[in-house]
Formats: C-alpha cells, structure tokens, sequence
C-alpha cells in the first residue's frame, strides 16, 4: 500500500522548517568562527550554540568545510541594494550596506575571517567572494562607464579592483583599531569615497551629486537578510 502524499501546505512546512534548521546552522556557525577562528571551531559547539542534534545537521552538511563553504558563498548576495539610476551612487550604497552588515551580522564577520584565517584548509576557496565582489563592482563600474560617468583613466575592472582593495583594508583597519564589529567603519567608508571619487568619477557625475556621508546607510534602500 503506497504512502498518502503529503498535502502542498504539508511539504510547504516542511520545507520551511528546513531552511530555518538550516540558517540556525549557519548563524550558530558564523558566530562560533568569528569569535574562535575556523580551526578552534567544532562540530559540537556549533550543535551547542544552535540548540540542534547532529542529524539535524548532518541532513544539511556533512562536514565543517561545508558549513564554511555555505558562510562564504552567501557573502556577495547578502548585501542586496535596489537599482538605482546612478550607478555610482549604487555602488557606495553597496559598500555601506556591506559596511552594516560587519557591524551586525556575524555571517558577514565570520566570512571575512574564514578569508584571512590561516588555520583554512588549502582546499577551501576562501578567496571565491573576493572575485565575486570584484565581478559585482565591474559589472556597476560598466554601467557607470556606459553612462561617460568613468573618468578616462580607468578602466571598469581597474576602477572595481581598486574600489574592492580599498574597501578591504578600511574595514580590516577599523577590525584591527575597534573589534570584530568595527565601529568606526562607516567614517572610514566615507573617507575612502572622498579620496576616491574626485579621480575616477567624472565632473558631470559629481555635479549630480552623490551621497557618502558617514550616516548614509540610514538612508540607502536595501534588504536586510535577517529578514527573509
């Protein structure tokens, strides 16, 4: 005799239920790394910390380098800005929102410690989101670009490179000089736009006006990922 199927709002809840058990995985997880570092971290104090049982995780991941792997690919997509029709002003309002993030999320901390963390192992790519985000910032310096907003100067992908380098040592600066939740980085995001933009944005760009005060991110349009 087969099994009844189970009803859509059955397996909705199902499913539901999974992906909470699986973002309290990774949430415990990122605040263990970011507090002890990849290598001090364990299963057992990620269990701990999520209030979970092994089979709950292990249904989702096998092993620790998973659960790593899940923290740094979720990097990128978790600063999630609205389109805007300044491709410039998009772009700082990416680099504040990430900026935020650092400040409280712990997925966002830990990621930038899985990257920098010598107790990794080789085979992990920690080094994947900072592609990603140079691809990101390319993709919005084209636009900028395509809109004769690019000084001459630089090329999209020399303007995203540098814009990316910089962000990471402002926020691994404010890391080194505040604590893990960085709290001056929001001055030092401002001071990287007014050093940067007078060279690689054109006059009729900065005449439009573009807003990097230190408090911008309580004005930009995002979704914040605690949310869904």
């Amino acid at each position: 005799m087969s099994d009844i199927p189970r009803s859509k709002s059955a397996t909705r809840a199902l499913q539901k239920r999974s992906l909470e058990t699986r973002s309290r995985i990774i949430h415990a997880a990122a605040e263990i790394f970011d507090e002890k570092g990849y290598a001090a971290a364990s299963i057992s104090m990620i269990l701990d910390r999520a209030q979970l049982t092994k089979g709950a995780l292990y249904h989702h991941f096998n092993t620790k380098d998973q659960i790593a792997e899940a923290l740094l690919a979720a990097q990128v997509p978790m600063s999630r800005i609205s389109p805007q029709e300044s491709k410039w002003q998009e772009t700082i309002d990416t680099s504040f929102a990430y900026a935020r993030l650092l400040q409280t999320h712990p997925e966002a901390r830990a990621g930038v410690r899985l990257s920098i963390d010598g107790g990794v192992p080789p085979d992990l790519d920690v080094y994947g989101p900072t592609r990603q985000w140079i691809e990101l910032v390319t993709y919005l310096m084209t636009q900028v670009d395509a809109m004769g907003h690019l000084s001459a100067d630089w090329t999209p992908r020399s303007a995203a490179e540098l814009l990316q380098s910089t962000f990471v040592g402002a926020q691994l600066t404010s890391l080194q000089i505040t604590g893990p939740l960085r709290s001056d980085l929001h001055e030092r995001i401002e001071s990287m736009w007014k050093g940067l933009l007078p060279g690689m944005a054109t006059m009729s760009a900065l005449r439009k006006g573009l807003d990097y005060d230190a408090d911008r991110w309580n004005r930009i349009r995002w979704e914040d990922p605690s949310a869904g």
